[in-house]
């Protein structure tokens, strides 16, 4: 597959790039700081920031789709949202569906069976999150209205560790609080290929052991 990829210089987004290389896929990617690539000359940069609707037609166009590994911006409280607004119009104007990217395990939606923890981990992020919160919501619902096959894996705590079982449920969160990046990687990767959860907002984290 030709898939673009935002996010592209932090550390899951350096993850999913080795992983879309070593599946053969052909790849591009949008960045604002080139220079923060690893081995750049192994595919097509786009030098931009992601809401800017130029640059992302340039890394859109040809592509079958698109993966953002992009993270929350304590400076940019709206970057989420932004992001999603020009990239779903972006997508639409150039016929490509599939998006695939990172969502946050204390969104709330229609359906979910949240234990006592993770219900009270959810209150806090919504009572004291401000505009962090806000926009990981504002972006949620733009996906939802597009007509995007678009697929937002909502993960917990990201630890620097390797690749492992995971687990995966729409509407249900895993018993662990934490997922490594490197399992983040891959899953954004074969949820993009296989569409599992598509128009969906699925828990992932990693597995127990029992």
């Amino acid at each position: 597959m030709r898939i673009a990829v935002l996010g592209a210089t932090g550390r899951t987004g350096r993850l999913v790039i080795d992983t879309l290389h070593a599946g053969g896929h052909d790849v591009r990617v949008l960045v604002r700081k080139p220079d923060r690539l690893e081995a750049p000359g192994r595919m097509p940069v786009v030098t931009g920031d992601t809401r800017d609707i130029a640059a992302l037609r340039q890394v859109v166009d040809g592509v079958d789709a698109v993966i953002s590994a992009l993270g929350p911006a304590g400076r940019d409280p709206g970057l989420m949202s932004q992001t999603a607004t020009a990239l779903s119009t972006v997508m639409g104007e150039s016929g490509v569906s599939r998006f695939v990217g990172v969502g946050v395990a204390g969104l709330t939606i229609p359906g979910d069976r949240k234990g006592p923890r993770d219900a009270a981990i959810s209150w806090v992020m919504n009572t004291f999150g401000g505009q962090l919160a806000a926009d990981r919501r504002a972006e949620y619902d733009t996906w939802k209205a597009s007509t995007a096959q678009w697929t937002l894996l909502r993960v917990p705590r990201l630890v620097n560790a390797p690749a492992g079982r995971v687990t995966v449920d729409a509407h249900t969160p895993g018993r662990r609080a934490t997922l490594s990046r490197a399992s983040l990687a891959q899953l954004l990767v074969s949820e993009t290929v296989e569409r599992s959860f598509v128009r969906a907002a699925p828990f992932v984290s990693d597995a127990t052991d029992a």
